[in-house]
């Protein structure tokens, strides 16, 4: 009888010992699998932050080549400039110089001798185009750059006649005046509450020769 009782109450403790070992089981599987989302999250948010800045910064190499890539063209082009056409404005400039060897127009087409070369700049459809004729005519408008939100100009004046500008003006009252213009080109990114922008002075040689005294 005394073994009988022994016998069921050992029982009862190992029933009680097993239930306890459960319950411990499952306290310990929540706490890791809290402590495993929580480790999860941390790790997803990094690889977030690492890809919004892997985008940041290759919009930012986009917009740099874009803004160096105008600038050449711009640069290389309007330092040739003999003279400006009068429907030049602060969304567009019109140049034209004379074509020989060695000479290109804005799309890097070859102008040989005897040619006057017609070059017009302007933004559309957020893009910077080239024209090589004006008016233009069909085909002879081209995309250059994308990624151009917008291009303002001021032309730079030779009032007193030194070869240099005395002041720059959205509208020149003499075009004979004009030798050099600053140019702001403003990109999109959209990835920046600011859009980038690179100002750009560029002295037309032609011009400035033909005004020395």
């Amino acid at each position: 009888m005394a073994t009988g009782r022994r016998g069921s109450g050992e029982a009862g403790n190992m029933s009680d010992a097993t239930r306890r070992a459960a319950g411990f089981t499952l306290i310990e599987i929540l706490v890791t699998l809290l402590i495993s989302a929580f480790l999860l999250s941390g790790v997803i948010s990094i690889f977030l932050s690492s890809q919004q800045s892997y985008r940041v910064k290759e919009a930012m190499g986009r917009a740099q080549e874009s803004l160096q890539w105008s600038s050449e063209i711009l640069y290389r082009t309007l330092s040739m400039a003999e003279s400006l056409h009068s429907d030049s404005s602060p969304d567009q400039i019109i140049v034209n110089y004379a074509g020989g060897a060695g000479v290109v127009n804005c799309l890097g087409q070859p102008a040989p001798s005897g040619v006057v070369v017609v070059n017009r700049f302007y933004v559309r459809n957020q893009a910077l185009h080239c024209g090589t004729a004006y008016p233009a005519t069909p085909d002879s408008d081209q995309p250059l750059v994308e990624g151009v939100a917008r291009m303002t100009i001021r032309y730079g004046v030779d009032e007193r006649h030194r070869g240099q500008a005395d002041r720059y003006v959205d509208a020149p009252s003499d075009w004979n005046q004009v030798v050099s213009a600053r140019i702001t080109l403003r990109l999109l990114d959209s990835s920046s509450p600011r859009q980038p922008e690179a100002v750009l002075t560029v002295a037309m040689r032609p011009r400035i020769f033909s005004r020395l005294p």
